[in-house]
């Protein structure tokens, strides 16, 4: 599958890594993908007009300040769009609205799932690297969109994947990426998650 990813920090270019082992036709864009080919060998790397106009499925990767400016400009019309994102400004202060349903309203042609917004960006990509099962969320109001997703995480090597329903969740999701800067400076360290035990 053609695959966009729309940033390429650690976790925009941490996901293209991945989805390219996994076979996937990936392309990042961001103002600065073009000068980190020796950061992504065999990874086509392009603007985000580029990138969004390459993929099948688009990856949300920026924050959310830049993805509410960016994203209406691009090709994103019926295509699904995972939003990773969070508004970074929401990290220390109030959220008064979630970033995935900003972008769905904002792009009500978009099939938008959210994931993966919580986590850090290795485990993203090796949900087993802590020897535990840990647990994902995922909300959409597109439930074939999020069927489709849900088969790529468990690609990725996801087990434990929690429908939280549509994205009226996204509130809840997003307090919870708050919570992982806490949480990383208690511990020291990136290298945890969650497991929701029911």
């Amino acid at each position: 599958m053609r695959i966009g990813i729309l940033g390429s920090g650690q976790v925009g270019g941490t996901v293209a890594k991945k989805l390219a082992q996994l076979g996937h036709d990936v392309m990042i864009g961001s103002p600065h993908a073009k000068d980190k080919t020796a950061e992504f060998p065999g990874i086509k790397l392009g603007t985000a007009e580029e990138a969004a106009s390459h993929g099948e499925w688009l990856v949300n990767a920026m924050h959310g300040e830049a993805a509410v400016e960016v994203l209406p400009s691009l090709n994103t019309a019926g295509k699904i769009l995972i939003d990773i994102g969070n508004f970074e400004g929401s990290i220390e202060g109030p959220l008064e609205r979630s970033l995935g349903e900003t972008l769905q309203q904002a792009l009500p042609q978009v099939r938008l799932v959210k994931t993966l917004n919580h986590v850090s960006a290795h485990l993203m990509v090796d949900p087993v690297h802590l020897g535990k099962t840990l647990t994902i969320f995922i909300a959409s109001n597109d439930d074939e969109a999020k069927t489709a997703v849900t088969e790529l995480l468990k690609a990725i090597g996801w087990q434990d994947i929690f429908d939280l329903g549509d994205l009226s969740a996204c509130r809840a999701m997003e307090y919870v990426a708050a919570s992982w800067v806490a949480i990383e400076k208690a511990v020291g360290g990136p290298n945890f998650s969650l497991v929701l035990v029911r």
